[in-house]
């Protein structure tokens, strides 16, 4: 809970700082569904289904305006998930679900402007993205898995997106997200590999500007 105050005071006063250098900044919302997985947990693809919703901030950095820096305060569902298959039987059914409070800080280019009835604008995001663990349930078949190595509750990411502005206020936004470190001590656990695991998400949203 500090460390989640801390990312809204962080956020609070960088926004101030940004609007204190240009003299005015745009926000929004942006709310959409993820897909994820962990990698070394011996479970591949992203089976994992969630949601992620938040608010950003962003400002122009140059006079042409098409370079931007962004900051935004997501909460963001992430996770494993297997399910029975031919290969699999059903009662090897395992589901990880983690929620991170996250402030991603993205420099953002224009590279295309399109005029056509109305402004089309292309976007691309690059930047660095801090979390904090909210929770973790594992769980299997028989239930809830108890003493499993804890998460780490820091989480640094590398994130790059893509964003179609369909006039000044309504768009679609796409982010791929990975973390640096590992997500939870790296250990050996029975049947289930946990060294070096890491989150990655793919993020679909529908982003409103105001």
């Amino acid at each position: 809970m500090k460390q989640s105050i801390l990312f809204l005071l962080l956020l609070t006063v960088s926004v101030g700082m940004l609007q204190a250098q240009k003299g005015q900044f745009k926000g929004g919302i942006r709310a959409g569904l993820t897909t994820s997985q962990i990698s070394g947990d011996d479970l591949y693809g992203f089976h994992k289904a969630g949601a992620t919703a938040g608010l950003f901030a962003n400002v122009e950095l140059n006079d042409k305006d098409n370079l931007k820096l962004q900051m935004g305060l997501d909460f963001t569902m992430k996770g494993s998930h297997s399910h029975s298959t031919k290969n699999q039987p059903s009662y090897d059914i395992y589901a990880l679900n983690l929620g991170y409070l996250e402030v991603p800080i993205l420099l953002q280019w224009r590279f295309a402007h399109i005029t056509i009835r109305s402004s089309h604008d292309f976007w691309f995001e690059l930047g660095p993205m801090f979390g904090v663990n909210l929770y973790a349930k594992e769980r299997n078949s028989s239930g809830p898995i108890l003493y499993r190595p804890l998460f780490r509750r820091m989480e640094f990411s590398a994130c790059a997106g893509f964003s179609y502005m369909f006039n000044e206020h309504h768009g679609f936004n796409f982010r791929f997200s990975n973390s640096f470190i590992p997500v939870r001590i790296p250990t050996w656990a029975v049947n289930r590999r946990i060294y070096k695991q890491f989150n990655t998400v793919l993020a679909f949203c529908y982003v409103y500007q105001f």
